[in-house]
């Protein structure tokens, strides 16, 4: 696919609708724990996008499952495999700065040739052809979706929450839910380790009130960028440009300097105070499988909601290993990679599974070269950005496919002697992890599955089972003459 961008969240759908992948509902729904679970149901099964044409209390339509599954993230960027992403990043930027292309966009403008992907400022965008102020703004005509019964409130689970960094020139965007906490506040529910944490600490520190705006809707490739966790020293809506293949175009928000992107669905403006009392809230943990522990969450106080004249609502429901978290995370971990290599050369492949939430599992394979050597790479990983939180690292040799979760536990049974192959680690443990102590320091755990060379055991390796390929060859091309009849 060549590259492109959508212009609208309604042209990624009708593109989808076109390709029979949006299911359109036309019955009436409640947006508290009816879509989720209707979006569930569907998810599982690898279903299409949903479109709820008619959601009680609002009038706007809400859409799920809209990145449920990875051939609708590459439709939304436009590639054929999600393994394109850092190629196409690569290909973008010049190669005589830092090895690979995350790190690249950590350099100063003059040393990236990627500039024209640079987001721009645009004098209006269709992002407020409606705008509410003051005391016409009430969260309670917006289709916040409620995803479980003990919730406190239904949430934004799909806004894209842009925070100031230290210049106009790096803003950042965290996906996070944000659950209504009145009329016109929303409780940020975030992990504590994205740029908007940062960035409120330090506005915090300060003493200062921070502008914010949450996003929601627009080109589906801002989704897939904003679950990327961008350094605080590059551009959030540079990577989102490199991914859809175009600049993104941006406006000033009515109430405040915050820029936002034109073409989006709705706009919330706001700021934080420091001063303001937090909002204690009960929700579900993303992409886990419990709730989220109730601790005090920081409340944005919304001032404006913009819109376009025909905005559509996007919503992200949880549905465990299916649906737009998963497909979600497995966009990361291909952006990801290169920066994974960068740490750690030997790595081949790397996968990270959605069992018990995210940051719990990494399985990746490797080149060993030397005896020991997954414990260095091991230590590299968890000294790396990208995977300090994971709790359970599985290292495998270059020939299992890592995202084949039964090649890799029985990497795990055959080749591991926890005496000597399973060793650990002490560090942060990751805010959505309700398992870990509360003094946040947490044991991460390794496991070498990777087949021992002569110096790491006593004996000799057992060869592992193959078929030869001259037997494979004779039986693939007498395969018609057996006449072995299927089950059926």
């Amino acid at each position: 696919m060549a590259a492109m961008s959508y212009r609208s969240l309604a042209d990624f759908l009708e593109e989808l609708s076109a390709h029979g992948e949006l299911q359109r509902i036309a019955a009436e729904v409640d947006p508290a724990l009816e879509v989720a679970e209707i979006t569930r149901r569907v998810a599982a099964s690898g279903g299409p996008a949903l479109l709820f044409e008619r959601v009680r209390g609002a009038s706007l339509a809400v859409v799920t499952n809209l990145l449920g599954t990875e051939a609708r993230v590459c439709r939304a960027l436009a590639i054929e495999s999600l393994d394109e992403i850092p190629l196409r990043c690569e290909a973008l930027i010049q190669k005589n700065t830092p090895q690979n292309w995350f790190d690249r966009l950590k350099t100063s403008p003059e040393d990236v040739g990627a500039n024209k992907f640079r987001a721009r400022v645009a004098k209006s965008g269709p992002c407020q052809q409606v705008v509410r102020l003051g005391r016409d703004v009430d969260l309670a005509t917006f289709p916040l979706v409620k995803q479980w019964p003990a919730e406190s409130a239904p949430a934004i689970t799909a806004g894209q929450l842009i925070s100031p960094g230290q210049d106009s020139q790096q803003r950042g965007v965290s996906l996070c839910s944000l659950q209504a906490a009145g009329p016109s506040a929303l409780a940020v529910l975030d992990d504590g380790h994205s740029s908007f944490a940062r960035h409120w600490a330090r506005h915090r520190a300060a003493g200062e009130k921070m502008p914010a705006a949450v996003v929601v809707g627009g080109d589906p490739a801002s989704l897939i960028a904003a679950s990327l966790e961008v350094p605080d020293d590059a551009d959030a809506y540079h990577v989102t440009g490199l991914l859809r293949g175009a600049p993104v175009d941006l406006v000033k928000c009515r109430t405040h300097a915050i820029e936002v992107p034109a073409d989006a669905d709705l706009v919330f403006e706001g700021y934080l105070d420091p001063e303001a009392p937090l909002a204690d809230v009960v929700a579900a943990a993303a992409g886990g499988s419990y709730y989220r522990q109730a601790l005090p969450a920081s409340v944005l106080h919304v001032t404006a909601v913009t819109h376009r004249s025909h905005a559509l609502f996007p919503a992200l429901v949880e549905s465990g290993s299916q649906g737009d978290h998963a497909a979600l995370l497995a966009a990361r971990e291909r952006m990801l990679l290169p920066a994974v290599r960068n740490v750690a050369p030997d790595v081949v492949d790397l996968h990270l599974p959605t069992y018990g939430g995210p940051h719990r599992y990494a399985f990746v394979s490797i080149h060993k070269r030397y005896p020991f050597q997954s414990r260095q790479i091991a230590s590299a990983l968890w000294g790396s950005d990208a995977l300090r939180f994971v709790k359970f690292l599985i290292l495998v040799d270059p020939h299992v496919n890592v995202h084949d979760v039964a090649a890799v536990f029985a990497a795990v049974g055959a080749n591991v002697a926890p005496e000597r192959d399973v060793f650990s680690y002490d560090g942060p443990a990751h805010g959505s992890d309700h398992a870990q102590h509360l003094d946040q320091l947490s044991r991460h755990l390794a496991f070498d599955a990777t087949a021992k060379l002569p110096t790491e055991q006593a004996g000799p390796w057992p060869a592992p089972l193959a078929t030869s390929e001259e037997i494979r060859r004779l039986v693939t091309e007498r395969w018609e003459e057996y006449r072995v009849k299927s089950q059926s």
